[in-house]
């Protein structure tokens, strides 16, 4: 059944509110991102371009922000490249190889773990992201650049689930150490979270998309961990670089390498208000 239009609402647009107050957020589907104390914070510093920062969602994808914090304190992302800039879609980094091969998670033995997929979480221009090969998430991320508007209340979710339950019908008969199954378990996860996630888009998800942007195919297939609140400008001109055919075929290596300097993760302290200056006994302020 076609997803039923939403009533978007007027004047929406990503901003960063700086508050101690009400209740605190998970994920990135407001309108608004907001800032309470001790939300954890990363910052991506990147050599010749600047800083960009994005609040984490430990509360949505805990196994992912843990992993970007070990990695971090281990300085495993210092000299590393952003190895990929796909046009209008996203920049990514953190493979070991600078090639997109590479790295493993310090969270498990085997070096991975699994997507965490929250309909809270979205693909907005600006998400912080897991790049995953079949659902196996290690040391890379990527962060969307597409600002491409999109009507996703025109997605209908029951194609999407027939696409998952074509991979569904795909694994019969296959044996457990066919070496296509786990491709296959991976496809039809995706399809079948992407059509949950369609069907379960909120009107502050559908003005999002509107009017930020973002690539909302994505849903349901990558962890959205953080959103990115500072740094923009950076963002833009990384995803700008002249680029070349990659190893893959992609057009999306960079001609010179853009360097990940470091990246760090902290809780952010709000500012504090400034003191009033103390009155002296004849009333007058003090300097």
């Amino acid at each position: 059944m076609k997803l039923r239009k939403i009533l978007l609402g007027a004047g929406m647009a990503l901003c960063c509110l700086l508050t101690t107050g009400c209740n605190k957020q998970v994920g990135n589907s407001a309108v608004e991102i907001a800032l309470y104390e001790g939300d954890k914070i990363a910052e991506i510093s990147i050599e010749g371009y600047g800083v960009i920062k994005a609040k984490l969602f430990p509360d949505i994808a805990p196994m992912a922000v843990e992993n970007l914090e070990k990695l971090s304190e281990s300085e495993y992302y210092n000299g590393l490249k952003i190895h990929r800039v796909a046009k209008d879609m996203c920049i990514q980094g953190g493979s070991q190889y600078g090639d997109g091969t590479g790295g493993e998670s310090p969270l498990n033995s085997d070096g991975y773990f699994a997507n965490e997929i929250n309909e809270d979480a979205r693909h907005f221009y600006g998400a912080l992201c897991m790049a995953n090969q079949d659902g196996r998430n290690t040391t890379q991320f990527y962060i969307v650049t597409a600002k491409t508007t999109m009507d996703i209340t025109d997605f209908d979710e029951s194609k999407i689930q027939a696409k998952a339950d074509e991979f569904t019908a795909q694994k019969e008969g296959l044996e457990e150490t066919d070496p296509e199954l786990e491709h296959i378990n991976a496809q039809e996860a995706y399809y079948t979270n992407l059509a949950s996630m369609m069907a379960k888009v909120s009107s502050d998800v559908a003005a999002k998309y509107m009017t930020v942007g973002g690539y909302p195919l994505w849903d349901g297939g990558d962890t959205v961990f953080g959103q990115v609140i500072e740094g923009f400008d950076v963002l833009d001109k990384i995803a700008s670089v002249e680029v070349t055919t990659s190893a893959t075929g992609e057009v999306s290596k960079p001609v010179q390498d853009i360097i990940i300097e470091s990246v760090k993760v902290y809780e952010y302290v709000p500012p504090q208000p400034e003191s009033e200056p103390e009155e002296s006994s004849s009333g007058k302020k003090k300097k």
